[in-house]
């Protein structure tokens, strides 16, 4: 099935990593867009011709109004990955989807973004509020209505979560933080904008719940990776790693930190949690296979796009 489309397709997260690659892709494909910016991050959304921007955050009822008036799709996109109580990521990953489900009419179909964390809610604040949020979608808009994805670890251009850890690969030098046996799915975010606007074309996938990855079973390990990078830079990689007591304390050392600065860290106890957990890998694309969607993008090629 092809994902070329006509319509207004809402967006939030479009100022992101995910959502700017969303809006591009869906903009090639002949969906209209309206994107939902917050104050003082317009200079931060893609550039795209036609696109009609509505400021505002997912606490103003009157800018979700205005994002969703005549709009057929939303896709979620937005999120909260950085804070230090469970209330941080809630505001955000559980109230503003409340919010967002209760902005719709009910015509809309809702594509939510969520994270494979959400099979694991006990590991993090995040984790618990990606799955409580899903819980929302779910529970509240019929099948008809709603699919959600839980993508595995994104990369590409512009990704700014895992690039560190590549820049240092390329540089020769990797410091590994799970577990040695660990595994992991990867998916490009290209692909992932893909498999967005083949369902938003179609009703095949919809009622589903997708965690969807490059192809590649059963996920890599971080030899996989390290040769992959010891390819393109045409020279072996030293790995180190990191031990997980070290990590954990490294969390701590932040939270503390962030407290007495007022700031939301991106290491915490969770999230080193998270980065020790042995099995990070995507269930797959066979639920996907009826929208029409395969990924396209080799690791290989995925790291040439993102690293040159």
């Amino acid at each position: 099935m092809t994902d070329a489309g006509s319509g207004t397709v809402a967006i939030t997260g479009a100022s992101g990593f995910v959502g700017a690659a969303l809006a591009h892709h869906l903009a090639s494909q002949g969906w209209r867009l309206r994107l939902l910016v917050r104050p003082g991050s317009q200079d931060r959304l893609p550039r795209i011709d036609g696109a009609q921007v509505v400021t505002g955050s997912l606490g103003d009822a009157n800018a979700l109004r205005q994002l969703l008036d005549g709009a057929p799709a939303l896709v979620h996109c937005a999120g909260a990955v950085r804070g230090l109580t469970r209330a941080d990521f809630d505001r955000v990953n559980v109230d503003g989807v409340q919010a967002l489900l209760d902005a719709t009419d009910a015509a809309q179909r809702v594509v939510h973004i969520s994270s494979l964390a959400a099979r694991h809610p006990g590991l993090s604040h995040y984790a618990a509020s990606k799955l409580a949020g899903e819980q929302r979608v779910t529970g509240q808009l019929p099948p008809q209505r709603r699919v959600v994805l839980r993508p595995p670890a994104i990369y590409g251009p512009g990704d700014r979560e895992l690039r560190p850890l590549l820049d240092r690969m390329m540089r020769g030098l990797a410091l590994l933080p799970g577990p040695p046996g660990a595994r992991f799915s990867l998916l490009h975010v290209h692909d992932l904008a893909r498999a967005v606007g083949c369902l938003l074309a179609g009703d095949a996938g919809w009622g589903q719940t997708h965690e969807p990855d490059d192809g590649h079973r059963p996920g890599y390990g971080w030899q996989d990776l390290l040769d992959a990078v010891a390819r393109l830079r045409g020279a072996p990689v030293r790995a180190v790693r990191v031990p997980g007591p070290l990590l954990s304390a490294l969390g701590a050392c932040n939270e503390l930190a962030a407290r007495l600065a007022g700031r939301a860290p991106m290491l915490s106890r969770g999230k080193a949690r998270e980065l020790r957990w042995p099995d990070w890998v995507a269930s797959g694309n066979a639920s996907l296979l009826g929208c029409g969607w395969r990924p396209e993008i080799t690791l290989d090629q995925g790291l040439r796009d993102t690293l040159g």
